[in-house]
């Protein structure tokens, strides 16, 4: 039993033998502009010793792939594959919701040892 299976037609429209396709070439882009981007901006803090620098570079390295899940989704409506646009948009809501909770929710704080015991 051959592990290849040779190819009996000519395979013109068999997707998977096709390029990428124009949705992932757009998502490419979108990860490599991200990646470029952030490594620019975290170069020229480091360089530069600004802080905002550093924290902008983090922030586009972290919202990235954030944007390739709008694309995605733009993608797949376009498409009208209503099922993984369905899915891809319960994904963007996800990552909404953990954004909202990161920014409005406070962490629990500790009291210190001294105020804790002078509160007995």
């Amino acid at each position: 039993m051959a592990l290849i299976r040779p190819r009996t037609h000519s395979g013109h429209n068999d997707p998977q033998l096709a390029g990428p396709s124009r949705l992932d070439r757009v998502v490419e882009i979108v990860l490599s502009g991200g990646l470029l981007l952030s490594a620019a901006l975290l170069l020229a803090g480091l360089l530069s010793g600004r802080a905002p620098l550093l924290w902008l570079g983090v922030l586009v390295m972290l919202l990235t792939p954030v944007a390739r899940v709008v694309v995605v989704t733009a993608g797949l409506v376009l498409r009208r594959d209503w099922l993984f646009a369905a899915v891809s948009l319960w994904i963007l809501g996800v990552l909404a919701f953990s954004f909202y909770v990161a920014w409005h929710v406070e962490a629990p704080r500790t009291r210190p040892a001294a105020a804790a015991a002078g509160a007995r």
